[in-house]
């Protein structure tokens, strides 16, 4: 059957179905709180996205209270559980698999366009922005590895492939001394 979830779509049901029921909230400080930039956790992306996911009944929601103010509590549907199971199938698609889009070494193939000082300050600007990151990814690693085996692997993915983004940058910079 055809898994019709984009990724961030997939992710959301995944973390219903792991943390539900769950609010759109909590939903977005996931994201918030994650060192990776790749979805945003905006209220403008998120409350829409679960408006969708309830029109298609992959989730169902119920009304709770805090004090006096209404809010929602999602959970999936069996449709929901369905489609995320899907969406975590195997094959894993190439695409997932392969070489993910990488602006950054988009960029370093058109550092030619710019004058000498100008390649070291961008190479330099993005190696300090890497040692930041990777910093962060530390972190996190040893915050998800109290939350399971999987959350913690999840955090290792991405510090390992920091590291490696950090030694590509340093062979960027060690090329540009040598021109």
């Amino acid at each position: 059957m055809k898994n019709d979830l984009s990724e961030i779509e997939g992710c959301v049901l995944a973390l219903i179905g792991e943390s539900g029921p769950i609010t759109p909230y909590a939903i977005r400080r996931d994201f918030l709180d994650s060192p990776t930039p790749q979805w945003s956790g905006s209220a403008g992306t998120i409350y829409p996205l679960v408006v969708r996911l309830e029109r298609r009944k992959l989730i169902r929601s119920t009304i709770h209270y805090t004090g006096d103010r209404a809010g929602r509590r999602f959970t999936l549907t069996a449709a929901g559980s369905r489609a995320f199971r899907r969406w975590l199938s195997i094959p894993v698609p190439e695409w997932v698999a392969g070489i993910p889009p990488d602006p950054l070494r988009t960029r370093v193939r058109f550092l030619a366009a710019l004058p000498a000082h100008e390649r070291r300050e961008f190479v330099a600007e993005a190696r300090r922005a890497a040692r930041r990151q990777l910093r962060a990814l530390e972190e996190d690693c040893e915050r998800q590895r109290i939350l399971g085996p999987f959350h913690h692997l999840m955090s290792r993915g991405a510090l390992l492939t920091m590291q490696a983004r950090l030694r590509f940058l340093e062979d960027v910079a060690k090329a540009l001394s040598t021109r």
